[in-house]
């Protein structure tokens, strides 16, 4: 898989058909959404990756609704592991949703590449000073402005704190206290750690979570630079130590999916997963019972942590839409950058892209916020490490049937690394 959508020459014709065409008439022989209902309300498509937040998105929609009358938004959650195909089909077709939702760097790499953008230039229309540098980041290229985040995640892990209570457990603040942990509840005959190791998500971010807890920072943007390998003996290790620990996965873990994993943790039926911010929606959904708290990533020794963050959907405006829905398309792009929107976000869903909203109805949030240190992004984030989920789904696996060792699975992925300014990755 990739996370840059190529776009053949031949679909021109229909592009530009598109975008001219005006009026409701012309986009509903092309099958397009148009006028809806009332003569002068304007109904605008949006397509989300979390179908847990439907609920909460409707209240944010109905917000930016209320505030522009004659605008309605059609809102479509898809699930996460189909979101990708289902995208990359419409974009294909030539009809994805108006308000276009692009995984967490494809705006960059897009940009980057060249030729034919399926997102529009926001330049002047979408607000982004208020967005934090990371997010910021994501969505303005080479001083171009194509949209905004919705919102923002970190990374770490759950644990189940009545679990921890009931066996006197404390939270672990290294790789070794991670261990005895997990000893201590398997030998209490409890699950200590909930894998959904069927995709890729799960292994994928305790993988990249460890590293970056030996990283911290600066050796992490020394790995972009190609000054660190994941080769490197200490590296090697974060990928030892999934190994180390599979002994306290569920049994079963290697034909559990994510969102089993997810439910599976969420009723109590063990004591640690990885997590994002974004999960614990789901797992209220699941069980509105949970009592979960949140722990940084452990490194080795104490004083070693990391977390990761990343970007939700990057919200921009379709290339086919015609130019009155994507007026349309613009205003809601350009509110979801804003204070009053990124409170609503920060309060229902996950953690805001606005660098003034400090603060969240949601406790759990603010847990996150307050473990959070040392923080990293995401690394398909970025360009030079963004292929290491291609590199994660075709060796994980390896790692649990002895196909792989630890060094052999950090070869495989260093070699999908891609270094500033290497045209090639190198291993």
């Amino acid at each position: 898989m990739t996370r840059a959508t190529e776009f053949a020459g031949a679909r021109l014709g229909r592009r530009r058909l598109l975008q001219f065409a005006g009026g409701g008439a012309t986009l509903a022989l092309l099958g397009r959404p148009g006028l809806a209902g009332a003569q002068d309300e304007l109904t605008i498509t949006m397509w989300g990756n979390h179908p847990e937040w439907k609920d909460p998105m409707l209240q944010i929609l109905a917000a930016f609704e209320e505030a522009n009358p004659g605008i309605k938004v059609e809102f479509t959650p898809v699930p996460g592991p189909d979101y990708r195909t289902k995208t990359q089909t419409a974009i294909a077709g030539g009809a994805p949703s108006d308000v276009l939702g692009m995984e967490e760097g494809s705006i960059i790499t897009q940009a980057a590449a060249g030729g034919e953008l399926p997102f529009i230039d926001l330049t002047g229309k979408v607000d982004v000073s208020g967005l934090t540098d990371p997010a910021r980041g994501q969505v303005e290229v080479d001083g171009k402005v194509y949209g905004t985040p919705l919102a923002s995640y970190t990374v770490g892990i759950a644990y189940q704190k009545p679990i921890f209570a009931e066996h006197g457990l404390k939270t672990p603040t290294t790789w070794q206290e991670l261990k005895d942990s997990a000893q201590a509840l398997k030998d209490a005959g409890v699950t200590p750690i909930v894998l959904g190791a069927k995709d890729w998500v799960h292994p994928y971010f305790m993988y990249i979570g460890f590293t970056s807890a030996i990283l911290g920072p600066d050796g992490f943007e020394q790995l972009r630079r190609g000054e660190r390998k994941l080769t490197d003996p200490d590296l090697v290790e974060a990928a030892q130590l999934l190994l180390d620990l599979q002994p306290f996965y569920q049994a079963g873990f290697q034909a559990t999916d994510y969102v089993t994993a997810k439910a599976i943790f969420a009723n109590g039926q063990g004591a640690m997963q990885v997590a994002g911010t974004a999960d614990f929606s789901g797992y209220r959904q699941v069980n509105p019972e949970a009592d979960l708290g949140f722990i940084a990533w452990p490194g080795p020794e104490a004083g070693q942590y990391s977390t990761n963050t990343g970007m939700e959907l990057l919200y921009t405006v379709s290339g086919v839409a015609s130019p009155e829905v994507q007026d349309a398309a613009t205003k809601l792009v350009a509110w979801l950058a804003t204070k009053e929107a990124q409170q609503l976000v920060s309060d229902l869903i996950a953690l805001p892209v606005h660098k003034d909203i400090t603060e969240s109805s949601d406790p759990i949030r603010q847990e996150t916020v307050a473990a959070r240190g040392k923080d990293i992004t995401v690394w398909y984030d970025l360009p030079e490490t963004n292929k290491t989920t291609d590199a994660a789904s075709t060796a994980q696996g390896g790692l649990w049937t002895g196909r792989l060792t630890a060094e052999q699975f950090a070869s495989e992925m260093q070699a999908s690394i891609t270094p500033s300014g290497a045209a090639t990755p190198t291993a």
